[in-house]
């Protein structure tokens, strides 16, 4: 339980994210759409990487990842390093495209690209489907988990992480949040550090936790092993990471806003590359200590102990509740940190969604169309407080559903991402697809990513953990003063969100790794849409403009025979091409000169 230092620690932290909110929020006060929402695209590479670092570590993070590394080793840190050569691509291949298009929503590309509205509606919608589910398990996992820490009321914690982050979200627009993330990133670090030294201390310094670690088979990075029934591999885990990197940083908007509120392609640029060198960073000190609590926890495990759930996941508040709240203040500190991951990510997707439901669906009503720029102002800040109010009643709902719905709904989350990456895959390097082709692949292989997903949560098995043992728990008790009795405090959350214990145990596709689910949406996707174009016919060299075409493949196109309908080269100009961006979102920022936005081939 919180002492006077815990809460002095914490609720400073919380005061501080909604000043930030409130004194830009006073600022820009009559701030335009693109002022609210990009920042007038003044904003400098270094506060939003690290905005992007820390948007994507959200607390289940901190709780998951530590417990994956507990319970299976660190096999899955390799993802993180897929992640990076995602974020990486992003930057050398979708921004350049993308940032000269001058979008507020992202998606405004699929509509310039297949000439079809359809298209934008349905894949925004897909995002905005995902980040509402989204904010409500993001504020529901850590408002239980942190029920045993702060002795709140699980409804309270709710509230305390989502009003505050709503509040300064809406009062301060995208600058509120980009640098309220700069703090939060602080503050995680912080939280996360405490582990770390105060658990190395405890086991004799961070080599003998490695040693540890590397004895009780935790230490494991190049299984190199091609069984796609392995639940991680070196391979697996890499594509899963590098078509997750691409998702979550090129396709989806509540990232993406991030490289558009740069001055330059250049600067969007340094935004992902410093992103993923922070994200590499992060979330290594939270695998970290997830071995640092192994180390401690080596001779008595309390996952298999009376009263334990058995879930990994629970294990970093088990440390929490029997460690650091011997030392005054920690407690608070990491509670900080937990509450700084939250308010980050959900004010990710509150920005975000707001763009998204403004640009895509609102904008053109006519009532809305009428509306001064001060006036557009207000509304968009009542859909932010409107959207965290829909997030706070989602969290409540969802603490009361049980772990195998909850897994099966982030399972089909999960799924989106590889048809979400193959219809931009072939919106950006196939140019002969045009729109039907394009709408047909996008269902087609949605359909195929959930008869997948549905068939591995039918037929899923267990996956066992890596040795733990608790032959040394009298001994162990005594050394390290551990008592069992927090376990009794969370035995009753079964409803929690397991990392991840099940295995689909059938043979055939249902058997193999999950981590292979991105890649079967994206090859189902890319594929179909070649396939569908002989039904449909392929476009003819006007209807496309080479602007909206990765460089390098247009440039293949338009040199060989292979498709002689693209022997031409597309009169339009990057000016052109930007004008029509404008028209569908006039509050975009119009080019100011072309050198400006050139792009190297």
């Amino acid at each position: 339980m919180f002492g006077i230092t815990d809460w002095v620690l914490f609720t400073l932290s919380l005061m501080v994210s909604l000043g930030i909110g409130i004194y830009h929020g006073y600022r820009g006060r009559k701030a335009t759409t693109t002022e609210y929402l990009l920042a007038d695209r003044k904003l400098q590479p270094v506060p939003l990487a690290m905005s992007l670092m820390i948007g994507t570590v959200s607390a289940i993070t901190i709780f998951a990842n530590a417990g994956e590394m507990y319970a299976y080793g660190t096999q899955m840190w390799v993802l993180d390093l897929g992640m990076a050569l995602g974020m990486v691509i992003v930057g050398k291949v979708f921004i350049p495209v993308f940032y000269p298009l001058k979008m507020v929503s992202l998606y405004e590309y699929m509509e310039q690209r297949f000439g079809s509205r359809p298209i934008r509606l349905a894949t925004a919608a897909c995002t905005m489907a995902g980040g509402y589910f989204f904010i409500g398990f993001l504020l529901a996992l850590p408002a239980m988990v942190l029920v045993p820490i702060t002795g709140l009321n699980v409804y309270i914690n709710i509230v305390i992480m989502g009003i505050p982050c709503t509040l300064y979200s809406a009062f301060g627009g995208v600058k509120a949040v980009v640098y309220a993330d700069v703090f939060q990133a602080l503050v995680l670090i912080s939280g996360v550090l405490s582990i770390i030294f105060q658990g190395s201390i405890d086991v004799g310094g961070f080599s003998a936790v490695w040693e540890v670690a590397y004895q009780y088979g935790r230490i494991e990075f190049f299984n190199f092993s091609l069984d796609p029934y392995l639940r991680h591999t070196f391979w697996s885990v890499n594509i899963y990471g590098i078509l997750f990197g691409i998702y979550t940083y090129g396709v989806i908007q509540a990232q993406t806003q991030r490289a558009f509120s740069t001055g330059s392609t250049q600067k969007a640029q340094l935004v992902l590359y410093l992103g993923a060198f922070g994200m590499v960073f992060i979330k290594s000190l939270i695998n970290i200590s997830g071995l640092v609590i192994f180390a401690k926890y080596v001779e008595c495990d309390p996952l298999t102990g009376p009263g334990s759930t058995g879930d990994p996941t629970f294990v970093v508040l088990i440390y929490i509740l029997q460690n650091l709240s011997k030392i005054p203040g920690l407690t608070g500190l990491f509670s900080a940190s937990i509450y700084a991951a939250v308010l980050s990510s959900i004010s990710t997707q509150l920005n975000s969604l707001t763009a998204l439901l403004w640009a895509d669906f609102l904008k053109d009503i006519p009532v809305l169309a009428k509306l001064t720029e001060e006036e557009k102002g207000y509304a968009q800040k009542a859909i932010v407080f409107c959207t965290g109010v829909v997030g706070v009643l989602t969290a409540m709902i969802t603490i009361n559903m049980k772990s195998t719905f909850l897994t099966a709904l982030l399972r089909i989350t999960g799924a989106i991402s590889g048809p979400m990456v193959g219809i931009f895959f072939v919106a950006l390097f196939l140019p002969w697809v045009n729109a039907k082709s394009a709408v047909v692949s996008f269902v087609i292989s949605n359909i195929i990513s959930l008869w997948i997903v549905i068939g591995q949560i039918v037929t899923q098995g267990k996956y066992e953990f890596l040795p733990l043992s608790r032959e040394n728990c009298t001994k162990a008790a005594v050394a390290n003063n551990i008592t069992e009795a927090p376990n009794e405090r969370i035995n009753t959350t079964d409803y929690m969100f397991p990392i991840s214990r099940e295995q689909p145990s059938g043979t055939g596709i249902y058997g193999m790794s999950y981590t292979l689910i991105p890649l079967w949406g994206t090859l189902a996707c890319v594929l179909t849409a070649i396939v569908a174009t002989f039904i449909f016919g392929a476009n003819r060299v006007e209807d496309v403009d080479e602007f909206l075409i990765e460089p390098r493949i247009w440039k293949f196109f338009s040199t060989t025979k292979l498709f002689e309908r693209f022997q031409k080269k597309s009169s339009s100009s990057r000016e052109e091409i930007a004008e029509k961006s404008e028209k569908l979102s006039p509050e975009a920022v119009p080019l100011q000169n072309k050198t400006e936005v050139e792009m190297k081939v």
